[in-house]
């Protein structure tokens, strides 16, 4: 009745037990899958191997398209019929699994259990990790979010992947914990037969050198924003201390230029951080080629008709992460700030208070990273021109315009510059070249400052010392101590602004390699913070 077995040999199919180790995407985390299967009896007569597969811990729309698309491969391959029905369990049962990951592990343990592949010795079991997409042809593609899953490998292990995933995922070796990590690209379900029969072994990826391609592009010099004194000295500011900035000006003076190259005067990227933003672009699909990683901040621009998910996070299932979590580690520009809707800009407040975001579905409640600079820009009045003989707007307008962007989200934007028309002169005057080198220089030697302020803490940078505790980290001197008294005298400035003062005060200092603040950071500080000494009306 079954002439490739003897009753003996169908028995001991019987007796075997399998494992595999696979992973699927949550989110931006890769969550680890452990597939188990075995012969549950021997069918009455032999047929295709998917057909005798029974999947439990997936969606019921995801177990036929992967098995649809396996059995494809297989009858290409020619893979023999199966002569036992066979059960393929997914552990954990709780955890989603959408996405095309576990096509080709599922695929090499069902072979396993029908008795066509020779099983892993029990030892080896734990050193792979297999995960792929199958193509109707028996083709291997590749899958996203695949630097997050190679995450789930361990030091020595292997991980079996679709060739063109492979330089992406070599940068987990760059994280501590994973030395000694094997990267094994596959092009075909024939190659991964093969290695399992024994035929040949698979390559190392990691056995020649691996260069990769930028993503973000090279922000602009500095330099090139021409005029604007006072803008440039915010900018430095923001960039030194981590605040957010509010670029106030009429249309066409620089206020794009001078967002965009905020983030090529952020400090340079640590690994640790490249790893943590390229897993961040991986796992939502924006790494169009193989290995592209992002090595320079990120400057995300959002149009004012962004929707809340699109811009914080959300969607069906497991939410996916917005705009403000692909700006993580760089800059969020909002442009025309008065023009977004007032429910989207309250979302920013929670992501602005704690460098996170955290959103909750039914079945799905999920944490990303979201600490970026925010850089937004608005022209003063609905014509642009305010302050200056072309407005026509009445100050009923302007009120009104203004008064579309809430005072919370004000209270978190630490500086406010007005950018001004430039003179003739100004227009036609050279650039200044590598001004953003001389910038970041100072940024880091502030940034530095603040890391040994901050060692031992949670707080990342200035912009982030907690309401509180402004004075344990803020040394004025007697002198700063009585003017910063004098400013929240006269202006009257809530506990808030007081705070976020001090702050801007301290960065300045730092960019004068001062341990205390004195009197003319002070005066640096509040004529970007305090209401009053803008023409605008805030």
């Amino acid at each position: 009745m079954h002439p490739r077995y003897s009753q003996r040999e169908l028995d001991h199919l019987l007796e075997r037990d399998h494992t595999l180790y696979s992973g699927v995407l949550w989110g931006l985390e890769g969550r680890r899958v452990e597939l188990r299967a075995r012969a549950t009896s021997v069918l009455p007569g032999p047929c295709d191997v998917m057909s005798c597969v029974q999947i439990t811990g997936m969606a019921k729309d995801i177990i036929k398209e992967s098995a649809r698309r396996i059995d494809a491969a297989f009858k290409k391959l020619k893979i023999p019929q199966s002569h036992v029905k066979i059960l393929v369990d997914l552990s954990p049962a709780d955890l989603p699994k959408g996405g095309t990951w576990l096509d080709l592990p599922i695929a090499i343990i069902s072979l396993q259990a029908a008795g066509i592949l020779p099983d892993l010795r029990e030892v080896s079991e734990e050193r792979f990790l297999v995960i792929g997409e199958i193509g109707i042809h028996g083709d291997v593609r590749r899958v996203p979010g695949v630097l997050s899953l190679a995450g789930l490998t361990t030091a020595g292990q292997a991980i079996i992947l679709p060739a063109g995933n492979e330089r992406e995922a070599s940068l987990i070796t760059a994280a501590a914990g994973h030395e000694g990590t094997a990267i094994c690209p596959v092009s075909s379900l024939e190659q991964v037969v093969d290695y399992f029969k024994g035929v040949h072994p698979l390559p190392n990826a990691l056995a020649q050198k691996i260069d990769y391609d930028a993503v973000v592009e090279k922000a602009p010099d500095i330099g090139r924003v021409k005029g604007q004194k006072e803008a440039k000295d915010a900018a430095l500011i923001a960039a030194a201390g981590g605040h957010n900035i509010l670029l106030i000006g009429p249309p066409g003076e620089g206020k794009t230029l001078l967002a965009n190259a905020i983030s090529g005067i952020l400090p340079r990227l640590s690994r640790r951080e490249v790893v943590e933003i390229t897993t961040i672009y991986s796992a939502c699909g924006e790494l169009k080629e193989d290995g592209m990683v992002v090595h320079r901040r990120p400057f995300r621009t959002v149009h004012h008709t962004v929707t809340k998910p699109g811009l914080v996070g959300g969607g069906a299932g497991v939410p996916v992460p917005g705009e403000i979590t692909r700006s993580h580690l760089g800059v969020l520009f909002l442009d025309e700030l008065p023009e977004f809707s007032p429910s989207t800009l309250e979302a920013l407040r929670q992501p602005l208070e704690d460098g996170v975001v955290r959103i909750s579905r039914v079945g799905a409640s999920v944490e990303y990273p979201s600490r970026f600079t925010l850089v937004a820009a608005m022209n003063p009045c609905p014509c642009g021109y305010y302050g200056d003989e072309r407005c026509r707007c009445s100050e009923k307008d302007v009120k009104k315009y203004q008064s579309r962007i809430s005072g919370p989200i004000l209270d978190r934007i630490d500086l406010k510059v007005e950018m001004q028309t430039l003179s003739t002169e100004e227009r036609f005057a050279e650039p200044a070249k590598d001004l953003s080198t001389e910038f970041r220089a100072r940024v880091e030697i502030a940034r530095r400052r603040q890391d040994k302020r901050f060692e031992g803490t949670t707080i990342p940078f200035n912009a982030a010392i907690p309401g509180g505790h402004i004075m344990d980290y803020c040394s004025f001197s007697a002198s700063a101590a009585t003017r910063y008294k004098e400013l929240v005298d006269s202006h009257r400035i809530t506990t808030r602004s007081m705070d976020r003062l001090a702050r801007v005060a301290r960065t300045v200092a730092d960019l004068y390699n001062s341990d205390s603040v004195e009197p003319p950071h002070l005066d640096k500080a509040a004529s970007f913070v305090l209401p009053g000494l803008l023409k605008v009306l805030f």
